[in-house]
């Protein structure tokens, strides 16, 4: 089928003149579905990558169920432009969130936001503040629909516990040779190992909840206007049930770096403690008054444990021979995994430094 043959498949309004391909995403393909009447909008069309997502019917009824309720929410609140603050799934001519298309693809159209900004990296601390606030914002308008009603996109995709029994099969596996080649990096993972369990064991015996959380919240999947105010959370693909630690980890990881992810010089990767200040102000400013006391105690814990369960992923593929991430070199997982096991060190580093910060964020009740 073209392009248009499955737009087609999509209650839109108005004629699609056009559909160009859209972004820079490395796991969907989309497209712009260009209105060629004035007063319609733009679309969105993807095909998601069913080979990443294994339940697609699954990855859509959860995004459903969050897209409504958060619409829902900005209505009640008598949000201004709440059109451009939510996303939308638009149905097809069935009623259905996605078509599944005679090669077997899923595709799904969604609102397209105009006059936008996306940026790949935090450049200053007042982006990281309006991001962390549009995560937070997610946090808070999702506090009240139930994980319980949404699955699991990717199982145990945070899990910590998983990630070093995977690792542990590498290391006894050793299907490329390369266990003699990481001493260094098993003995820290060894030596951390607990700390860095600390929200999963939390978790499991049910100190902090569960929420629904987005599990991605890197800066290119927020939407910003063209004044550099956050305007929505994007790419809901891994929404599913999780801690709050998730999202205000991942966070820390891809907001504070000094470095790149994959940066070869150790020396340019620190915890830029200025961005980590306004993306904890954005976040729990949204957040604080939702959060339990547990949840607020730990959740230091993971500014450090999301650049470390990257590195384990890293150090993990790398030990299994490369199979998952894409590489450009034969030590490129290596890399990553010792850049980012850098960035978990110079988190522990800080410990008492961001303990300070996030305490000073928060009520009196909850220090």
């Amino acid at each position: 089928m073209t392009l248009a043959e499955i737009a087609g498949q999509f209650q839109t309004s108005g004629p699609i003149v056009r559909i160009p391909e859209h972004g820079s995403g490395h796991i969907n393909d989309s497209y712009r579905l260009v209105n060629g009447s004035v007063c319609q909008p733009d679309y969105l069309l993807q095909r998601v990558n069913h080979y990443v997502f294994k339940d697609v019917p699954l990855l859509m009824r959860n995004m459903e169920l969050v897209t409504r309720h958060i619409r829902s929410v900005l209505m009640e609140q008598d949000t201004t432009d709440y059109e451009r603050k939510s996303l939308e799934i638009i149905p097809t001519v069935s009623g259905d969130s996605f078509f599944n298309d005679p090669d077997g693809n899923f595709w799904r159209v969604i609102n397209y936001i105009p006059e936008h900004l996306v940026f790949e990296r935090a450049s200053d601390p007042s982006l990281a503040y309006e991001g962390a606030l549009q995560f937070g914002g997610f946090t808070r308008m999702l506090d009240g629909l139930s994980p319980e009603g949404l699955g699991d996109t990717i199982p145990n995709f945070h899990n910590m516990r998983y990630r070093l029994d995977n690792l542990a099969v590498a290391i006894r596996e050793d299907r490329a040779g390369r266990v003699r080649l990481v001493p260094d990096e098993l003995a820290y993972v060894r030596e951390v190992a607990d700390l860095m369990c600390t929200i999963q064991d939390l978790g499991d015996k049910g100190t902090i909840p569960r929420r629904v959380t987005h599990n991605d919240t890197k800066i290119s999947n927020v939407l910003f206007d063209l004044d550099r105010k956050g305007l929505c959370v994007i790419d809901l693909d891994t929404v599913m049930p999780g801690y709050v630690h998730y999202d205000f980890g991942d966070g820390i990881r891809t907001f504070t770096n000094t470095g790149e992810e994959d940066d070869e010089d150790l020396g340019n990767i620190s915890m830029n403690l200025d961005m980590y200040r306004e993306f904890a102000r954005g976040f729990l400013e949204a957040t604080r008054d939702i959060l339990q006391p547990a949840e607020a105690d730990s959740l230091v814990y993971a500014g450090l444990l999301f650049p470390f369960i990257m590195a384990v992923r890293f150090l993990t593929d790398y030990l299994a021979g490369d199979v998952y991430y894409k590489i450009k070199h034969p030590d490129h997982n290596l890399i990553r995994a010792r850049a980012q096991f850098h960035l978990a060190q110079d988190g522990q580093a800080r410990l008492e430094d961001c303990k300070k910060i996030i305490r000073d964020l928060l009520p009196r009740a909850t220090k």
